[in-house]
Order: C-alpha cells, then structure tokens, then sequence
C-alpha cells in the first residue's frame, strides 16, 4: 500500500527547495547591501525586490502544503505503528494553535524520531530528526522577530537585513531537511513490514521473541 503522504512529500520537497535557493538568493542579496549599500540600490534593488514577492507567494503556499503533509505523514504514521500517541488532527493542532504551536511543532518532530529510532536500520534518522527539532523553536523565533522588525524599519542596518536573511535562510533549510527525513523513515518503516509481514513495529514485540507454548 503506497503511503498516503507519498505525493505531498513530493509536492513540498520541490517547494521547500526551491524557497531554499530563493533564500540564498536574498542572503546574497543582504550581503552585498551590508557591504556596499550604493552597489545593491543601483543593480539589485530591483531583482531583490521580485525576489522577495516570489518568496512570500511560495511561503503562503507552502503553508497550505505543509500542514496537509503533517496531517497525512501522521494517518501513515498511525497506520504503521501500534498505538501512535499523537492522531492527525492533534498533530495539526500542535501546528496551528497559537502559543501551544512554539511546543507542538518540535514535540511533534521529537515524537517520531523517537519511534524511527525503535529501528535499528532507521536510528540514526530518528536521532537527526530529534536533533533539528530541539533548535526549531528558537531559529523560528528569531526569525519572526526580525522579519517584523525589517518589515516595519525605515531605514534597516545592513547587519540586521545580513541577520535576518540567514535566520530565514536556516529555517528554510530546517524544514527541507525535516521533510526529508520523515519521509526517509516512513519509508524504511514501511519497507520493513514488506519485508516482515508478521512482525508488528511496537517496542515489545521488536525487541522480545514470539512467545512459544512448552509441552
């Protein structure tokens, strides 16, 4: 049975790379403005700015796809572990709730790396998966408070448009990796019970033999 989050992975791979490279882009563009403000208002003002429209056109976007992804990542996830704590439609209240969300989105990730690491062949993505989202919160912090402050500024220092770019760039790039992972591990998850259809991925039963009646 192909995972129900298959496509939208593909989807939001795409989107997130290409918000990535966008990214690089304006960090580039931030750069040469804290270097040489005349240069960036002569050449690039004008490329910055189309730069800086799409990206906030993909973002909308990627919202939107984002939080389908996170809600059928978790129907797979619920399909193939026993007694998944957390359902789709919580998961994607940890993503929407305003003030809960700053403990939902990395609770979120930290709770599946933990379920890949209960398979050897997939510890090291669910370490990886835990490890990005312990600075999730702060990185996504840190950037909201300086884009409003870019946002709202009339005159914006050139280190803080620098700051800024490579905050936002981080947290582009947190999210790729995230997406990558998780869709790394659903599928070696799903490979597994393949490959051992009477095996079920609870810890008990991954860890202890079949029980086996004595004559």
């Amino acid at each position: 049975m192909p995972l129900k989050s298959e496509l939208m992975t593909f989807v939001l791979k795409i989107l997130l790379a290409a918000l990535v490279a966008l990214a690089a882009a304006d960090l580039v563009f931030s750069t040469v403005y804290m270097m040489d403000e005349e240069l960036f208002r002569e050449r690039l003002v004008a490329v910055y700015g189309f730069v800086d429209s799409v990206s906030a056109v993909l973002y909308i976007i990627i919202i939107v796809v984002y939080l389908i992804w996170i809600y059928r990542v978790h129907m797979d996830l619920n399909r193939l572990y026993l007694q998944y704590p957390r359902t789709p439609g919580s998961a994607l209240a940890c993503m929407l709730i305003p003030v809960y969300n700053l403990y939902g989105q990395p609770s979120t990730f930290r709770l599946i790396g933990s379920h890949y690491q209960r398979t050897a062949a997939l510890r090291k993505t669910g370490q990886w998966i835990q490890g990005l989202a312990v600075p999730l919160v702060i990185i996504m912090s840190a950037s909201n408070v300086l884009g409003r402050f870019v946002a709202n500024a009339d005159e914006i220092p050139g280190s803080i448009l620098f700051a800024s770019s490579l905050i936002t760039f981080v947290t582009y790039s947190l999210f790729l990796a995230l997406c990558l992972l998780v869709s790394k591990g659903l599928i070696g998850v799903q490979e597994r019970i393949a490959d051992e259809p009477a095996t079920e991925l609870t810890p008990k039963l991954i860890q202890e033999p079949p029980f086996v009646l004595k004559s």
